[in-house]
């Protein structure tokens, strides 16, 4: 693995931003965009113009945000957190773009996400949820602190096959025990 370049900040999305992103929706993060998108089928391409009025659509949300993830001067990836359907249990999800992984950006902004969840926020709990297949993010959650809790069975379809979603969860008493133990 390769050393982080600079530590993570997160960042307004702007103009220059969102035309990345629309390259990359329409490029090798199209599965991987279309749930933030709300895009069924998964595999379709948008505008430049759709993915804007999306992310406007995302930014009224009370309590939410949408945001750029850089390392100095690098836009490494996309995020979005929000406590507007659950304070209790904010949704938060990310995407590192895929010559930026494995460089430890996703550990460092998941502590991020988490710590703004159970620190400045009342959250007590963060679910995440990863396709079966994808054993590097069943890890990754693991590594982090998160248990797995269970699955849906069948929930997608991928190249003809039916596809089951794994479940995690880490506890706010978790996090905070996770953290003392030196993972700061």
């Amino acid at each position: 693995m390769k050393k982080l370049l600079g530590k993570p900040v997160f960042k307004s999305l702007e103009d220059s931003d969102e035309s990345e992103v629309h390259r990359r929706q329409n490029g090798e993060c199209c599965s991987e965009l279309f749930e933030l998108f709300d895009n069924k089928p998964a595999w379709s391409p948008l505008t430049l113009a759709q993915i804007r009025e999306k992310i406007g659509e995302k930014q009224k949300k009370q309590n939410s945000a949408i945001f750029s993830i850089y390392s100095g001067d690098d836009f490494i990836g996309l995020g979005e957190w929000s406590s507007s359907w659950d304070t209790w249990s904010p949704h938060s999800w990310f995407i590192i773009w895929p010559e930026h992984r494995r460089r430890g950006y996703g550990t460092e902004v998941a502590k991020m996400l988490l710590d703004r969840t159970f620190l400045e926020n009342p959250g007590h709990e963060a679910t995440a949820a990863v396709p079966e297949e994808d054993r590097g993010a069943a890890a990754f959650l693991g590594r982090i602190g998160f248990r797995p809790i269970g699955r849906m069975r069948r929930v997608d379809v991928s190249q003809g096959q039916y596809r089951d979603l794994l479940f995690f969860d880490i506890l706010k008493s978790e996090y905070l025990q996770v953290s003392k133990g030196g993972r700061r």
